[in-house]
């Protein structure tokens, strides 16, 4: 806002009516430059595995003025920790797999994770779904309770029988299960 518009506006909030002309002036000469500051440090990160976490550790410090902070901190979201345990996760990918088995005699069918999540911190997340070696009306699958582990799980294929709405095993049957680490 220009002297002018600032006069004007104290001179209608006095009620003033007459206070003269003020002019706005021509801008002057820009100033010298300040000294330069102290140049900031960057760091240098690389990548830590720790167990299944990725972390990011500062392994050195380039381009700046002063003493050199100090290396072999790590990233979190606070800033930088010392202790692996405050580090931020980097390691976004998660772990998942498709796997399938054939139900057996009881319908059952056996799936097996192998070593994918042995170190996760808990059991996978699953979604699963059956196709039927023959079956009328659909197919329902469903996990064995208490079988979800780090390992496997146990899928039950079931299907109407052909008299009514009572579900029998169903032998024979793929299921497939997509398994993804939390």
């Amino acid at each position: 806002m220009g002297l002018r518009k600032i006069v004007t506006a104290v001179r209608n909030a006095a009620g003033v009516r007459s206070f003269g002309t003020v002019a706005d002036g021509k801008d002057g000469a820009n100033g010298t430059n300040g000294t330069n500051g102290v140049n900031g440090w960057t760091p240098i990160l690389a990548p830590e595995q720790d167990g299944t976490r990725t972390l990011l550790k500062v392994m050195d410090w380039v381009g700046g003025s002063g003493t050199k902070p100090a290396a072999g901190m790590y990233l979190s979201t606070a800033g930088y920790v010392d202790l692996k345990a405050n580090a931020f996760n980097f390691n976004t990918a998660k772990k998942f797999g498709i796997f399938s088995a054939v139900s057996n005699a009881q319908g059952i069918a056996t799936i097996s994770f192998g070593s994918m999540f042995a170190e996760s911190a808990a059991v996978p997340t699953i979604a699963y779904f059956g196709i039927p070696a023959t079956a009328v009306g659909g197919v329902k699958v469903a996990p064995v309770a208490a079988t979800l582990s780090k390992s496997g799980v146990q899928i039950k294929a079931e299907a109407p029988s052909l008299l009514g709405t009572v579900l029998t095993v169903l032998v024979g049957a793929t299921v497939f299960v997509f398994a993804a680490e939390q």
